[in-house]
């Protein structure tokens, strides 16, 4: 997953959080190709749990702060994201109840849930916000 100028959303703190992501979703994949992605979930996953934290409640303030029309659509994506997210956490903690800390297959399935969604959320809903916010902020 590469980030790309095209993702940009037009605002510095949440394209950075974004840029971070994308860091921490290619360690993923490195580590999937390694064979270490045992080691890597459980900082991934505890990265994505931090991240839901910040980076939804900074994009959901600005969208608070300028009365952003689509705020109710956007924050449910929000919703889904946290569902799957802890869906996946459930997974994870069933394997760490065991003597594996993780296995290749969560890691693909982190792998698909992140990066498919975020594509498509940056791509489509975080720039529709970064399109309402340029003139505001």
């Amino acid at each position: 997953m590469e980030w790309k100028d095209e993702l940009s959303v037009g605002i510095d703190i949440i394209d950075e959080q974004h840029k971070e992501l994308f860091k921490r979703i290619n360690d993923l994949v490195t580590a999937i190709k390694s064979s270490t992605c045992k080691y890597t979930i459980p900082e991934v996953i505890q990265f994505l749990e931090d991240y839901i934290v910040t980076h939804f409640s900074e994009e959901e303030r600005y969208m608070m702060k300028f009365d952003y029309p689509q705020f109710s659509e956007h924050r449910t994506q929000h919703g889904i994201f946290m569902k799957n997210f802890i869906d996946l956490k459930k997974e994870l903690e069933k394997l760490e109840g065991g003597k594996k800390r993780g296995s290749y297959e969560l890691s693909v399935t982190t792998n698909q849930i992140v990066v498919d969604w975020i594509l498509d959320h940056i791509s489509k809903v975080d720039k529709k916000l970064g399109e309402f916010l340029k003139d505001k902020i």
